[in-house]
């Protein structure tokens, strides 16, 4: 069956403490390299122009490499039971994670759920916004390719929500639709 539901959904990823301390590094020891650059060509280069042509160059490449780590984004793309993942650095450069097929995903829920503590997982990908983030939910599935579990985290909007609904079994819905309503009307 061929759904006639299609969502793309795009969210940025909030700066957590690890976020921050590699964008630092990067920075940081780009500015360092640069100004080592420029004083190791300021001590053998007898005529003064190899010095700031390495500084500026070095500043150029920390900018350039720090954008790819400070600017990440993530894209959902729903279509016909299976969710795509992609990473966007920098608005410019992308690249394809995973593809999950809704069918194989056995439960879904938020990130303070007890139940995610008793699963048993191989890898955790995070593709959210945040994990503290409200609307960032997990599924958990079996990879096709490696036959091992996994728990994915990612942020959808309500739109991809209501397309998912369809695609995942009658457990996985019952349970996760069922306490998002009673979410919803205790607050």
């Amino acid at each position: 069956m061929v759904s006639d539901i299609v969502c793309e959904c795009l969210v940025k990823k909030k700066a957590d403490a690890v976020h921050i301390a590699k964008v630092t590094g990067v920075f940081g020891g780009g500015f360092l390299i640069s100004y080592e650059l420029l004083a190791l060509a300021s001590i053998h280069d007898p005529t003064g122009m190899l010095g700031p042509m390495l500084l500026m160059v070095g500043l150029f490449l920390t900018v350039y490499f720090g954008r790819m780590v400070l600017m990440i984004e993530f894209e959902y793309a729903y279509f016909d039971g299976e969710i795509a993942f992609d990473r966007i650095r920098a608005k410019s450069k992308r690249k394809h994670l995973i593809d999950v097929d809704l069918k194989s995903v056995e439960k879904m829920g938020r990130p303070g759920d007890e139940e995610l503590q008793k699963l048993k997982v191989a890898k955790i990908r995070d593709y959210s916004v945040s994990k503290s983030d409200p609307n960032t939910i997990y599924i958990y599935f079996k990879d096709e390719r490696t036959g091992d579990n996994n728990i994915l985290f990612f942020t959808p909007n309500q739109k991809m929500l209501d397309a998912m609904k369809t695609s995942v079994s009658a457990t996985v819905y019952r349970e996760f639709y069922s306490k998002a309503k009673k979410n919803a009307a205790g607050n």
